[in-house]
């Protein structure tokens, strides 16, 4: 299965543990991710605050590249980016005013969008287009005994779900036990986790983190996966702080899906990035020394 990738920003910089081990994983999967030329940033939540037609014609021509580029989907690990690129599809091709003014700026830089190209996030190409059954296939290493807490975050699900159900989500669960683990239920899964809130409005920020954290603590987890780099970054960088917000310590690894899918196919430590993780060294070797691992 061959798509055009759009890392965005993150994934090659505070999000490299998402890019290195989806760099890792890919080629197990039998998915080749062909980076698209000169792309942009896609305007993301923070651009759209301020401009919502820059915001829109940032995305709005990474979807002109991609379908220059012969492409039927577009492909992005990040939720933000398929968000934002989501969104520029529906205003080119909804006949809307801001439409028109960002179709506007796209011609005056030499693009066209035509609307032909479907935005995809990675946990939906995994889990409806791999497919789970194959998914097993490839399994060296289950995750027995691992108690999993299936993250979404709030930009993965709505306004646009890719591929599951924005209230009922189950792509994540099914991806744990695909993988041979135990979903650790909670009810802040489609939260938010506070984001950039930590770095503009740090009390409001740090509280919604550790809401989550202590929803996920409560659920008995040994650890957390998630499809959201900047999620995956929030969380792991508030249990720092999780003594003096919540009265103790709490030490929960927090991994993309494509560290947990390598940990189950029994990869590397280095390819997967997980020396990168934040939580401490032991319990990061936990995860990689559980029963089954290596096998």
């Amino acid at each position: 299965m061959r798509y055009l990738y759009y890392p965005g920003c993150s994934q090659q910089a505070t999000g490299r543990t998402y890019e290195e081990s989806l760099r890792a994983v890919a080629p197990e999967l039998g998915i080749e991710l062909s980076e698209m030329d000169d792309w942009n940033c896609c305007g993301t939540t923070t651009v759209m605050a301020v401009n919502k037609v820059l915001a829109l014609s940032l995305a709005g021509r990474n979807l002109a590249l991609a379908e220059r580029a012969g492409a039927k989907e577009l492909v992005t690990g990040c939720p933000s980016c398929a968000l934002s690129l989501s969104k520029a599809h529906q205003a080119l091709t909804d006949g809307s005013a801001v439409g028109a003014k960002v179709k506007e700026a796209l011609a005056a830089g030499g693009f066209e969008y035509k609307g032909t190209v479907k935005v995809r996030h990675l946990l939906d190409v995994i889990v409806n287009q791999v497919g789970l059954e194959a998914l097993k296939g490839k399994v060296r290493a289950p995750l027995a005994g691992l108690k999993v807490a299936p993250y979404y975050g709030c930009q993965v699900l709505r306004p646009y779900p890719q591929g599951d159900d924005s209230e009922r989500p189950q792509n994540l669960e099914k991806l744990i036990q695909a993988l041979g683990g135990e979903v650790a239920d909670f009810a802040l899964k489609t939260s938010c986790c506070g984001g950039t809130l930590v770095a503009t409005r740090a009390k409001v920020g740090n509280s919604m983190s550790s809401q989550v954290i202590a929803s996920i603590e409560k659920s008995g987890a040994k650890a957390i996966v998630t499809p959201c780099s900047l999620c995956q970054t929030t969380l792991e960088a508030v249990q720092r702080h999780s003594k003096k917000l919540l009265g103790h310590k709490v030490r929960i690894p927090v991994l993309t899906i494509t560290q947990l899918i390598g940990l189950a196919l029994g990869q590397d430590r280095k390819a997967l990035a997980l020396q990168r993780l934040l939580a401490p060294k032991a319990c990061v070797k936990e995860l990689e020394m559980r029963p089954g691992a290596g096998a």
